[in-house]
């Protein structure tokens, strides 16, 4: 079937799925019919799934790049990113990133703290100004994607308050929601991370629709993991092992490895780095060690390739190189400079189809969007 006089529709929609993002946001400006098709649901979402896999790093210059996650870590061509906001006295950090969107915090001198959620892809933000919770700022932050509701969430934790307060910010909904927190979580910190030059706030793992942090509960002295599920705005604890419990002077960090949630600990006395994943056995969840290898002056792993190697930096010059378990060796990378961060990303549509109903709303627009024949849309290589 043909629409707006054009290309058949199944013929059309494997066209565009093909395109990079940058393109499609050109393409809007076609017809209606493209804009409707283009800031659907649907297509982001598969536009979305056949995404490139891509690697985002920060470097010490705060210059941003994209890199092919391939074997030599090609530089990506569609690199430059323009930062949402050109103040002066701006100040952003990475919170993390997730389908496209990274989530910043800036803490310009003269302003309070904001959240930038920034899709470089599509040129494109939103400004959410934080909540006064308490002063100075402290607490735990989290971003990620709630795929039943099809809502980019963010997540803070007011710490040291007892009880712990949570905010919640919704995209779809656009507002704040206050979370009741158990009392029994007690006074909890984010893990302190010295060795590294970002923010232990801002370590956090999130698989499967659930943010999760490592921390430390003051009273009682030991480290559990906290989580949040995107689903049901509910927490939830898990306990660490008589282990890695032991290791309460080493420093540790959570991140995705493996597919699991899983613990780095760099254990400076001995001077061997642990990976350890959360496996689920039957009806348990316990901790298995995945890589044990000796490694000196390493001080931060970073993120997991799609070939199962980890990158990590160098203390204190934040150099990157690559971890393989496979071999239990470590590859100086010289050729990516001095990062400080560095996270999977993709090149995506994410939040177009929000800023679409913002602008509508702003200029009292009704849209009735179209149905599309793409739910059984299979991408074509």
């Amino acid at each position: 079937m043909k629409k707006d006089g054009g290309l058949p529709e199944d013929l059309l929609i494997t066209i565009l799925m093909a395109l990079p993002a940058k393109c499609l946001v050109r393409f809007r400006s076609v017809s209606k019919y493209w804009n409707s098709l283009i800031t659907s649901a649907e297509f982001i979402s598969i536009h979305l799934a056949q995404a490139k896999p891509l690697l985002l790093f920060h470097h010490h210059n705060q210059s941003y790049s994209l890199r092919l996650d391939n074997e030599s870590l090609d530089m990506w061509s569609n690199s430059e990113f323009e930062l949402p906001s050109k103040r002066e006295d701006d100040d952003f950090q990475i919170i993390g990133s997730c389908n496209g969107v990274i989530c910043l915090l800036n803490s310009p001198q003269d302003h309070g703290h904001s959240i930038i959620l920034w899709n470089p892809s599509i040129g494109k933000s939103l400004n959410l100004v934080l909540p006064r919770l308490s002063d100075p700022f402290h607490g735990i932050f989290g971003f990620g994607f709630n795929r039943q509701s099809n809502d980019y969430k963010f997540v803070r934790v007011a710490t040291p308050h007892y009880p712990v307060r949570c905010q919640v910010y919704s995209v779809k909904e656009r507002s704040w929601k206050a979370i009741d927190v158990s009392p029994a979580l007690g006074y909890i910190n984010p893990i302190p991370s010295v060795l590294w030059g970002r923010s232990s706030s801002y370590n956090y793992a999130f698989l499967d629709g659930v943010l999760h942090w490592l921390v430390d509960r003051e009273e009682f002295g030991s480290r559990f993991v906290l989580s949040f599920d995107l689903r049901n705005d509910s927490f939830g604890k898990m306990t660490l092992s008589p282990y890695l419990a032991s290791k309460l002077d080493e420093w540790m960090a959570i991140l995705v490895y493996d597919n699991s949630v899983s613990l780095f600990l760099n254990d400076l006395d001995t001077k061997y780095i642990e990976i350890w994943a959360l496996k689920k056995y039957d009806a348990m969840k316990l901790w298995a060690r995945k890589l044990r290898i000796k490694a000196v002056g390493i001080g931060l792993a970073m993120v997991c390739r799609k070939n199962g190697e980890i990158l990590m930096t160098r203390y204190p010059c934040d150099e990157v190189v690559s971890c393989d378990p496979q071999r239990n060796e470590i590859h100086d990378l010289k050729n990516l400079g001095l990062s400080d961060y560095a996270d999977s990303y993709v090149e995506s549509l994410a939040l177009l189809d929000e800023l679409k109903e913002e602008t509508e709303k702003e200029n009292g627009e009704i849209t009735h969007s179209a149905t599309f024949a793409i739910s059984s849309f299979k991408c074509i290589h």
